[in-house]
């Protein structure tokens, strides 16, 4: 199925007023820096090493954000269509990213790169608003998944992300959501199994 970047515009645009009101002329200015883009499930969208630049909002499918440890990966990230994702830290200091972002299935994305949207902000109070809304929104998503680690135990952070998004675990390989959970795929999959049956 072709998808129109209409539509994938107009998906945008209700996710980022869903954190913040703004006009159609504010819309028209965050639009015309807009660019539409797609991966292939495995691409990289953004290096470890590299400096991220921009936000992506996913339109469809998903990615998986993950670290070099002593030759391993550590899943960092899962991001599923809906979302906005950038590396914050990166984006914010300007310094290298200490993740890789790569597409745990075939993605379209509408990126808006930083340099892009600062030009605007000196165009736009509103603008400046809606940037700042989105990116607060973005910091207390990920704050909300930093704490998973810090207050809960293999198997309450495994019935958080169930609350939160019980999706990934039918879109995303088991491996990575175990690692994104900080457990073995083996306890995870024993976590599953139990809650299961208590849930029967």
């Amino acid at each position: 199925m072709v998808v129109q970047d209409s539509e994938i515009l107009e998906s945008y645009r209700k996710h980022v007023s869903s954190f913040a009101s703004f006009g159609n002329e504010t819309w028209k200015l965050i639009e015309s820096i807009v660019t539409i883009g797609t991966l292939n499930k495995g691409d990289i969208s953004l290096q470890e090493g590299k400096v991220c630049s921009y936000v992506d909002f996913l339109y469809s499918g998903s990615l998986r954000a993950f670290s070099n440890r002593d030759g391993s990966e550590i899943t960092t990230g899962i991001y599923l269509s809906g979302k906005c994702v950038t590396n914050m830290k990166s984006l914010s200091t300007q310094t290298p990213s200490s993740s890789s972002f790569q597409a745990s299935e075939d993605t379209i994305y509408a990126r808006i790169h930083k340099e892009h949207l600062t030009k605007l902000y000196e165009k736009s109070a509103e603008v400046q608003a809606v940037g700042r809304a989105l990116l607060e929104a973005m910091v207390v998503e990920e704050n909300d998944w930093k704490e998973m680690y810090t207050l809960y135990d293999p198997e309450e952070r495994y019935m958080f992300l169930m609350k939160k998004s019980p999706e990934m675990l039918n879109r995303v390989p088991l491996q990575y959501v175990a690692s994104f959970l900080g457990i073995r795929r083996e306890t995870l999959s024993r976590i599953r199994k139990r809650t299961l049956k208590t849930n029967k």
